[in-house]
């Protein structure tokens, strides 16, 4: 035996193993979206219900709904980086020659990673200066602005992290599936 390893390196291990927990996390986050919605309809049709039928509206109850929709929104958009899932215009990228869409959609993945991990750090700063300051939402029931924006800045992260692994795996794929719905893991 040469000693060397014939599986792969194990920097290649780390990468796989961090990919894994990356899409568990994204998975548990997905599952707390739904949550989310879940508590959404039912504090709003209770809204409705306490309103129209017994003359008692909640204060609570469209703080709080709003509240659950930004955390839903927010972390349920990893999932659809994910999946290839997002807002996606192909009418150039169509048009072009396979390897200069190829290239372009490379392209858009990286700018789009570039584009979220600088919204990221915009966000990060601005949810330093929320807990810092113990910023509230200004409702009939005060919540920290930090937990919204927290689930926007993992997002952001997320998000960033998942057009990364589509660049590239890009480069490991057949030409006309680079860029889409490629797995790291």
């Amino acid at each position: 035996m040469s000693g060397v390893s014939s599986g792969p390196s194990g920097a290649w291990r780390l990468l796989c193993s961090l990919a894994r927990a990356h899409d568990f996390l994204t998975r548990l986050t997905f599952w707390v979206a739904m949550i989310g919605v879940a508590y959404l309809t039912t504090v709003l049709a209770w809204e409705v219900l306490a309103r129209y039928a017994l003359r008692q509206p909640t204060g609570w109850a469209p703080d709080t709904a709003a509240l659950a929709f930004g955390l839903a929104t927010f972390l349920a958009a990893p999932t659809l980086s994910k999946e290839g899932g997002h807002a996606d215009m192909r009418l150039v990228v169509d048009t072009l020659p396979a390897s200069a869409a190829v290239w372009l959609r490379r392209f858009t993945m990286l700018l789009a990673c570039a584009v979220c991990w600088l919204a990221a750090w915009f966000g990060y700063n601005e949810l330093l200066r929320l807990f810092q300051r113990g910023v509230m939402v200004i409702a009939v029931t005060p919540m920290p602005k930090w937990w919204l924006m927290a689930a926007i800045v993992y997002s952001l992260v997320s998000m960033g992290l998942y057009f990364l692994r589509h660049f590239l795996t890009s480069f490991c794929g057949t030409p006309a599936s680079a860029g889409r719905g490629g797995e790291f893991s």
